[in-house]
């Protein structure tokens, strides 16, 4: 019977979530999901120095905004808990012991120097740089000579067969040479901390994790992983490696650009499940020409087969698009509510918030961030500078603000029928028609020479609202 499936997402909290990472959280999300299986999330925070508890909270808010909810993990707890890596260091020590006493690991007092000249001498020849292992077979005189000059040993584990082939769920069959590629490697520092490399291989074995999804750039750790797996009496997961995301220029897009952080997309007005429709494409297609997605329909129809390994493009235009795409979908009420949600987040609601939850569907089709509504709502500051002060103060314009006072004194009505009624009344007692009468009156009302439709403005405005800007306008 095969085993349920099992996957993790183990960020470091060293940094705000990025466009990389958080794709990688999500696929392993929509795979465990489509697949009944579990979502573990997993924080790898033993680099205490760089390890920052405000990143592990804004990490999992971020998360959680996303709509990506871990089954096991810090706060929801779980059968194989803690799922911190900092309170398992006692669960580390205890195989790195089981290591060396099995003689799979060693007792290393190659100095730092030394290890730094090896990995000289390789690039000065072009080689990658590896380990030689002369460590392992150090005499009892060298080694207490070292011990007596205060080296502290690292534990290194035994790379006994080198060559190493595997199926990679995206890239197909892989070959490795370890014995080339790396040497024995340290699963123990001197100060008695574990690896990456000891850490994870322990926690995906005990976490009974089966499936493995990362970047590409984990590729070169996975022969070091599965050796390391099997001489602790773990069954190794199945590995699949992402491409990494490139900018458009075309080299790899950094971790630390503030702009492509989970965090920044939120400020810039990004709905959550649009920002994973666009991270989805980022590297998986469904087989046919559909680019926009529901979330439920992410979950779904994602299929870790049909990921491809070649690079992706983060192209900031197109999760624009994208996005402009979900805010359309929405109805007005959902949209209101969303939009609402993100300026007060931001501390950017100005108006009223009834008055501001009213107009809001007005700007739906008009915009593509929820960062482009602060000035559009200007429109309800009835101070708001003109884009053209040279259209309102012809003799023209001045008919047309005259006559529609004249006409607004005795209008009644209300919805969308308003702005139809206010200008049948205005047009037979004026000369201006077409674009010489609607450019003049949008500047008026609305201090622009585009955006929505006039007649939704109207009726949310309201008369006295609409009264006073055409006065303004003959009074500047």
């Amino acid at each position: 019977m095969m085993s349920p499936i099992r996957v993790r997402f183990a960020p470091s909290p060293t940094g705000l979530l990025h466009i990389g990472n958080i794709r990688t959280a999500l696929f392993n999300y929509l795979f465990a999901k489509r697949n009944h299986g579990k979502f573990i999330l997993r924080v790898e925070d033993t680099d205490l120095e760089r390890s920052k508890a405000e990143y592990c909270e804004a990490m999992m808010e971020d998360l959680l905004w996303m709509g990506i909810r871990w089954d096991e993990g810090p706060e929801t707890g779980g059968e194989y808990g803690p799922y911190e890596q900092s309170k398992r260091l006692a669960v580390y020590q205890k195989y790195a012991d089981q290591l060396l006493r099995e003689g799979k690991a060693y007792y290393c007092y190659v100095t730092e120097e030394e290890t730094e000249d090896m990995k000289r001498l390789a690039r000065a020849e072009h080689k990658p740089p590896r380990f030689d292992n002369r460590g392992r077979n150090f005499s009892k005189e060298e080694i207490e000579k070292r011990k007596a000059k205060g080296v502290k040993p690292t534990v290194r584990f035994k790379i006994e067969n080198p060559q190493l082939k595997m199926t990679d769920l995206i890239r197909g069959e892989v070959s490795f040479n370890l014995d080339e590629m790396v040497g024995d490697f340290v699963i123990q520092r001197a100060d008695g901390t574990p690896t990456f490399h000891l850490a994870v291989c322990i926690d995906d074995g005990l976490m009974k994790v089966t499936h493995v999804i990362r970047g590409e750039d984990h590729l070169s750790n996975t022969p070091k992983h599965i050796l390391l797996l099997q001489a602790m009496g773990f069954e190794p997961p199945q590995y699949g490696h992402l491409s990494l995301i490139h900018g458009e220029g075309g080299g790899p897009l950094s971790k630390r650009l503030e702009s492509v952080s989970v965090r920044e997309f939120r400020r810039n007005g990004i709905l959550p499940h649009a920002l994973a429709n666009y991270i989805a494409l980022l590297g998986w297609s469904p087989g046919d020409n559909r680019e926009i997605f529901t979330w439920d329909e992410l979950q779904n129809t994602f299929d870790l087969a049909q990921v491809n390994k070649s690079a992706s493009i983060y192209d900031p235009h197109k999760l624009d698009w994208v996005n402009g795409q979900h805010l359309r979908i929405l109805g007005d009420e959902d949209f209101s509510r969303h939009a609402l949600a993100y300026l007060k987040e931001q501390k950017l609601l100005k108006y009223e918030e009834t008055l501001v939850h009213k107009i809001l569907p007005v700007f739906k089709d008009n915009i593509d961030r929820f960062n482009q509504l602060p000035e559009r709502l200007d429109i309800l500051n009835d101070h708001f500078p003109y884009e053209n002060q040279n259209l309102i103060q012809t003799a023209e314009a001045k008919e047309i603000c005259q006559t529609s006072l004249e006409v607004l004194a005795n209008l009644k009505g209300e919805g969308e029928t308003l702005f139809d009624e206010f200008v049948n009344q205005i047009k037979p007692k004026i000369k201006a028609k077409g674009r010489n009468l609607f450019m003049p009156l949008r500047v008026v009302l609305t201090g622009k020479e585009h955006g929505p439709e006039l007649k939704r403005i109207f009726p949310v405005l309201g008369l006295a609202r609409i009264k006073r800007r055409f006065e303004r306008a003959l009074n500047p």
